[in-house]
């Protein structure tokens, strides 16, 4: 009977463990990556602003980042969002801060901030134009920076 009472106790503080370490406050930066998703799988997305890739995605349906107005049915009001899929879950974030090439995105775990640039032989437009961008993802342990180009315009 004790041998099964400390089996179990064993059990379940190995689980606790698991569910702790894997936590993503506690992920460390080698943990954190980004996958690639389409832009139709963004819930409630009205228009995909910035789309925006590693170099080493080579899909031009995929993307790594996606800024734009996030419209919840029924609510009236759009939030200005980044969209990152982080570690294999989607994540929305939304803008806090914003100047003419930095912004601040921010959800309860996690907050993003980028600096954009135009390239140099950009296809400069009057509704937007190819960019290169520079992501500080910040949890509560860990900061990663990622290098992506793309589009942002209208």
């Amino acid at each position: 009977m004790l041998k099964s009472i400390v089996f179990l106790a064993a059990l379940m503080s190995s689980s606790v463990l698991f569910c702790i370490a894997a936590e993503r406050s506690n992920l460390h930066s080698d943990a954190l990556f980004t996958d690639s998703f389409k832009v139709n799988e963004i819930a409630d997305l009205g228009h995909p602003v910035c789309t925006l890739t590693q170099s080493n995605n080579t899909s031009e349906e995929l993307f790594d980042y996606v800024e734009g107005d996030i419209c919840p049915v029924g609510s009236g009001a759009c939030t200005y969002s980044a969209i990152i899929k982080l570690n294999g879950k989607m994540l929305t974030l939304k803008r806090i801060q914003s100047d003419k090439t930095t912004s601040t995105f921010k959800n309860n775990d996690i907050s993003i901030t980028t600096i954009q640039s135009s390239l140099q032989k950009s296809n400069m437009e009057e509704e937007g134009n190819d960019v290169k961008l520079s992501i500080t993802i910040r949890a509560r342990n860990s900061e990663k920076k990622f290098y992506l180009s793309g589009y942002c315009g209208i």
